[in-house]
């Protein structure tokens, strides 16, 4: 039972992380076919005397590394906070529901006009006296 637990376990967090989990891939791929391609380019350049250009393609290969690093940790750190922000989310909104102080407020955000007292005491002299509040 406990082997079943933990494949579900690693599926569930598989399922939710699938984009950055495929980023740190395609970032390591990448940082190891710059190294390739800059072995190759350099015994290239080697065999045929163009040792001039070497400084370039090392250049451009660690651009290349330090662009997929960046990639990896920036993924790695999404790994963590993808889902609390979500749940952060979720137990915000269930607070927001469940306070009694907002459903309070809720009832004043829709109203036309509020009365203040002095309106309110205006209101129910008119009713007593039966003035219109024209003069004529």
């Amino acid at each position: 039972m406990y082997h079943y637990l933990k494949w579900a376990a690693l599926s569930l967090f598989i399922k939710r992380n699938m984009r950055y989990l495929i980023f740190i891939a395609v970032s390591l791929a990448g940082i190891y076919v710059s190294d390739a391609l800059y072995q190759d380019m350099a015994d290239y350049l080697l065999k045929t005397n163009q040792t001039d250009k070497i400084a370039k393609y090392l250049l451009m290969k660690w651009a290349a590394v330090s662009f997929f690093i960046a990639l990896v940790i920036w993924s790695i750190m999404r790994l963590g906070f993808a889902n609390a922000q979500k749940s952060k989310k979720r137990e915000d909104d269930r607070r927001k529901s469940s306070d009694p102080y907002l459903e309070r407020l809720e009832k004043f955000k829709n109203i036309e006009k509020l009365k203040s007292r002095s309106d309110l005491l205006i209101s129910s002299h008119k009713k007593d006296t039966g003035d219109s509040g024209t003069k004529s």
